[in-house]
């Protein structure tokens, strides 16, 4: 917490520190951590994490915490997914979709982040949903149909078919319906 007390509120940057604490409030949010507590630890860990990178950095506040984030919740991922035994590669989406397939938000914050030992009902909840979040690969043919679209369709194609070939009787008949359209419409409002 020593790094965050560089960042002063009378400072230049302090404006940029605050986006940077809101959005990652949002990304934990996003991630259903409702614990006002649990989600002000967090986010002051990843501020003093991104203000220790922040000296000498051509990245802006806001960029620099929600890389820290993403790399500790990725981290986390995998330590969590190597204790329940599972084998991993890039835990971004899978990771996130098995974290709210086994209802971790409601049954176990306070895991969140949480370094382990962890319960084992959450390891097998975490095994079971990230094994299920991956797609299952089948081979399939796919051949192309005609598409029945009913008789208004078989009668709308054939009348295109007459006007094609008949261009002026087409034409004629085009303009009856339009003129027809209209005489109707002064009709009605008269």
């Amino acid at each position: 917490m020593d790094s965050l007390n560089r960042i002063v509120p009378g400072s230049e940057g302090f404006v940029d520190w605050s986006e940077a604490y809101e959005r990652v409030e949002a990304y934990f949010c996003a991630l259903h951590i409702r614990d006002r507590l649990l989600l002000s630890q967090l986010v002051a860990q990843i501020l003093s994490r991104a203000a220790e990178r922040f000296e000498g950095s051509a990245k802006s506040a806001s960029v620099l915490a929600m890389e820290e984030a993403k790399e500790v919740v990725r981290t986390w991922f995998g330590k969590v997914l190597d204790a329940a035994g599972v084998e991993h590669g890039e835990l971004g989406a899978q990771g996130r979709l098995a974290l709210f397939l086994a209802d971790m938000p409601t049954r176990w914050q306070n895991e969140f982040l949480h370094p382990g030992p962890w319960p084992e009902a959450f390891l097998e909840a975490m095994k079971a949903t990230y094994l299920s979040t991956g797609p299952e690969f089948s081979k399939a043919r796919m051949t192309p149909r005609d598409i029945d679209l009913g008789p208004v369709s078989a009668v709308a194609d054939e009348t295109w078919r007459v006007i094609d070939r008949w261009p002026i009787l087409g034409a004629l008949f085009v303009w009856t319906l339009y003129l027809g359209g209209v005489g109707l419409l002064v009709y009605l409002l008269h």
